[in-house]
C-alpha cells in the first residue's frame, strides 16, 4: 500500500471537488476522459513506486558531489530519467505534432505530486527540462527548437534556469553576467557566472542546456536590459562550452539534486544563443517563473503528504499508553492514534494536506482554461483571478508545509528526530 499520498484524497479533488473533466470540452484536451487521466495517475504512481521511493533514503544520505570538476549524483537518476523521457513525461503537455500528449496542466502537475511525495529531489530533474524546453519551443526559433529540444524531451539532455548570481541574488535588475555580439547572427559570447543552479550540472545526462539570463553589451541598465540565452554545456558538436562548474552547494534537504556555482566564459570561448527578441528576456522567464510558483507549491504539499502519512503509519502501529479513561493497567496499551493530542497533530497535517492541494488543483484547471480560452471577457476575469491566488497558492503551502512537517514529526516523539524514520527527512526538505 503506498504510504506517501491519498489515491483517495487525490481523485477526490481532481473528480468531485474540482471536476477536471471540464477540460476534456476543450477541443485541445478532447481525446482524454476520466479514463485516460486516471491511466496517467495510475502510472505516475507505478514509477514513484518502483523508481523513485527506493532511492528516497539513498539520495539523501549519499548526496552529490563535484569530483574532477564534474558533478556526480546518485548512478540511479540516469535511469530514471532516460525513463521520464521514454514514456513522455517531459513533453506530455505538448501538441501531438511536436510528439506531445496535449495532456492538461492539471493532470501533469497532479501527477507531479505523487512524484514529489514519493522522492522530491528525484523528481526535480525531468520536470526542470519541462519548463526550459517549453520556454525554447514559445519563444525560440525554429532552429533552436530543432537542435535542443528532441534530445531534452527523450531526457538525454538536462534542462535549467540560470537566474541567480553572486551579487545580485534575487535583484535580476543587477545581474552582470554579459552577452557580447559575434559575427554570426543570434550567437553571442557569454561571460559571467551563476550560483544556485538545480540540476546545474551532473553526470545522468549527457548535457545541460541553460535558460540563461544575461545583459547584452550596451542594452539598458535594469530589467529592461535582460536578454534569455540557450547556453549549453557542451555545443551541437559536443565541444566543451566553456562552461565550468566551479562549485557545488551542500544542503540541509533536497540533497538529491546538485545546486551548482557555474564560472561562464572563464576563456572567452563560451556560445549563447539569443532566445526571441533581445531585451525581452524577463519577459519570456517570467512564463517559467509563473508555472514554477504553482509548482513549488505543489512541491511543498507533496512533501507534507509524505510526512504526513508516514505519521498517520506510525500512530495506526504503535502502542503507548492506554485510554484516558482506563486504569487497569493489566490491558493492552492502545496505538497512539487513540490519544487527542495525536489525532489532533494529524488532523492539523490532514487540513494543511487536503485544503492545499484543493487550492493547487483549482489553479492548475483554471491555467489550463485560460489558454485555450478564446472569449477575451471570460479569459480575462480568470486571469484576474489567477494572478490573485498564484502567491497565494505558493506561498501558503510552502509556509504551512513546514509546520504540518513539523507535526509529523512530533506524532513520532523522539524517534522522529532519527534518520531511522523518513519524517526528519520530510522537514528538512520542507523548508526549502
Amino acid at each position: 500500500m503506498t504510504r506517501f499520498y491519498s489515491k483517495r484524497d487525490l481523485q477526490f479533488q481532481l473528480f468531485e471537488n474540482q471536476n477536471c473533466l471540464e477540460l476534456t470540452q476543450i477541443p485541445y484536451f478532447a481525446d482524454h476522459s476520466e479514463e485516460t487521466f486516471k491511466l496517467v495517475l495510475d502510472s505516475a504512481e507505478q514509477i514513484a513506486e518502483k523508481s523513485l521511493r527506493p532511492l528516497l533514503t539513498e539520495m539523501d544520505r549519499n548526496e552529490p558531489q563535484l569530483i574532477d570538476g564534474k558533478i556526480r549524483v546518485h548512478p540511479g537518476m540516469k535511469t530514471i530519467i532516460r525513463q521520464f523521457g521514454q514514456d513522455g513525461w517531459i513533453n506530455a503537455l505538448f501538441s501531438y505534432v511536436e510528439g506531445g500528449q496535449q495532456l492538461p496542466w492539471t493532470i501533469h502537475i497532479t501527477s507531479g505530486f505523487i512524484f514529489q511525495a514519493a522522492n522530491y529531489s528525484a523528481s526535480v530533474f525531468p520536470f526542470l527540462t519541462t519548463g526550459a524546453a517549453n520556454l525554447i519551443r514559445t519563444f525560440g526559433s525554429k532552429e533552436l527548437i530543432e537542435k535542443f529540444t528532441p534530445k531534452m524531451y527523450s531526457g538525454a539532455w538536462q534542462g535549467t534556469m540560470a537566474l541567480t548570481e553572486p551579487d545580485a541574488g534575487s535583484s535580476l535588475s543587477d545581474i552582470c553576467t554579459t552577452a557580447f555580439p559575434t559575427e554570426a547572427p543570434g550567437v553571442f559570447r557569454i561571460k559571467g557566472q551563476k550560483i544556485y543552479i538545480s540540476a546545474g550540472d551532473h553526470d545522468a545526462c549527457d548535457n545541460i542546456i541553460h535558460l540563461m539570463l544575461a545583459r547584452i553589451q550596451g542594452a539598458p541598465a535594469g530589467t529592461k536590459g535582460i536578454s534569455l540565452f540557450v547556453v549549453p554545456k557542451k555545443r551541437i558538436s559536443s565541444e566543451p562550452n566553456d562552461v565550468l562548474t566551479q562549485g557545488i552547494y551542500h544542503k540541509m534537504g533536497y540533497k538529491g539534486v546538485p545546486i551548482a556555482h557555474l564560472m561562464i566564459g572563464s576563456n572567452d570561448a563560451c556560445e549563447g544563443y539569443l532566445v526571441g527578441e533581445a531585451n525581452q528576456g524577463l519577459k519570456y522567464m517570467f512564463q517559467m517563473m509563473n508555472e514554477a510558483r504553482l509548482g513549488v507549491g505543489m512541491n511543498a504539499v507533496a512533501i507534507a503528504s509524505a510526512a504526513f502519512q508516514a505519521s498517520l503509519a506510525y500512530a495506526k502501529e504503535r502502542p503507548q499508553g492506554r485510554k484516558i479513561n482506563e486504569k487497569d493497567l493489566s490491558q493492552a496499551q492502545v496505538p497512539i492514534i487513540e490519544h487527542a493530542d495525536v489525532k489532533r497533530l494529524l488532523l492539523f497535517q490532514k487540513s494543511v494536506v487536503e485544503g492545499s492541494l484543493a487550492l493547487l488543483i483549482y489553479c492548475a484547471i483554471l491555467s489550463d482554461k485560460i489558454a485555450h480560452e478564446e472569449n477575451e471577457v471570460r479569459k480575462n476575469e480568470m486571469e484576474v483571478l489567477l494572478d490573485l491566488l498564484t502567491p497565494v497558492a505558493k506561498s501558503y503551502p510552502s509556509e504551512m508545509g513546514v509546520q504540518s512537517t513539523s507535526a509529523a514529526v512530533q506524532v513520532l516523539g523522539g524517534a522522529g528526530y532519527t534518520t531511522d524514520f523518513p519524517v526528519e527527512q520530510y522537514y528538512r526538505e520542507a523548508r526549502i
